[in-house]
């Protein structure tokens, strides 16, 4: 391959990038119209660039939460590619191979710069985007707990203050404490494999017992349930012995009922 020809090939990869001046790039875009094997190597070369210009910089997006393509990646790196030409092209008179190369040296720089620092900005973006969902769920974890101890608190202060109705039944009470309703059971012998305590509630007005929570006493026996319903409109409750996950209606005899009316 004559010396030309060699350098109009290093034009063709510089034209690839953008590298070129209008005027010399609207030389080598008549030349690969008539040159075969400058038209393969543009070809060739035209891919790995577009690739290059779709590198993602690390965008976060506020909708949606995720890294997004920034069009004006290719763009800054092509005007530094530009600048940076202009200053390293000497005023005298020299081949086109000399005035070139250094153009096309920096383009790749750039390039593998860019790709680069965009991996690293994608890991990051996806370090914090797992440190926040962590954050996350420790705060509703927190709000949980928080919520659970301002329950426990209501409830103790109203089965320990004796002001309300209460209501003896086998193995312990029910206690009313204006809207609230409260079993306080003791000495429950731990249920059968696959067996679980519910409670029902029958609403004023109703026939059918409504499910209400599940639950099991401790080690020692002892269970205090919170209900929740309207101690308002509940005329009675009830605890049977049914399947874990519970029943929609009792599947066996109930071990108590208690009427609050």
């Amino acid at each position: 391959m004559n010396a030309p020809h060699e350098s109009m090939l290093d034009d063709v990869a510089v034209y690839a990038v953008g590298a070129l001046s209008p005027t010399h790039a609207r030389r080598v875009r008549d030349h690969l119209a008539s040159c075969e094997a400058c038209a393969a190597e543009y070809a060739a070369l035209a891919p790995t660039v577009a690739l290059i210009g779709m590198s993602q910089e690390a965008c976060p997006d506020a909708e949606h939460g995720a890294v997004t393509v920034s069009p004006l990646l290719k763009a800054r790196i092509m005007r530094r590619v530009r600048s940076t030409s202009q200053d390293v092209l000497p005023r005298s008179g020299r081949s086109s191979r000399s005035l070139i190369w250094p153009a096309y040296l920096v383009a790749a720089a750039c390039f593998a710069i860019a790709i680069f620092s965009t991996l690293l900005n994608l890991s990051l973006m996806q370090q914090l985007k797992s440190s926040q969902t962590q954050v996350s769920a420790a705060q509703n974890r927190s709000s949980s707990l928080a919520r659970s101890l301002v329950d426990e608190r209501t409830e103790l202060a109203d089965i320990a203050s004796g002001q309300g109705q209460r209501f003896a039944v086998p193995g312990g009470q029910i206690v009313r404490v204006r809207h609230r309703l409260y079993l306080t059971l003791h000495d429950l012998a731990l249920p059968a494999h696959g067996k679980i305590y519910q409670a029902w509630t029958l609403p004023k007005g109703s026939k059918l017992m409504a499910p209400s929570t599940t639950f099991v006493p401790d080690s020692h026996g002892t269970a205090i349930v919170a209900l929740p319903v309207n101690a308002d409109i509940t005329s009675a409750v009830a605890v049977s012995v049914e399947p874990e996950g519970g029943s929609k209606q009792p599947t066996s005899k109930p071990i108590l009922v208690q009427s609050l009316e």
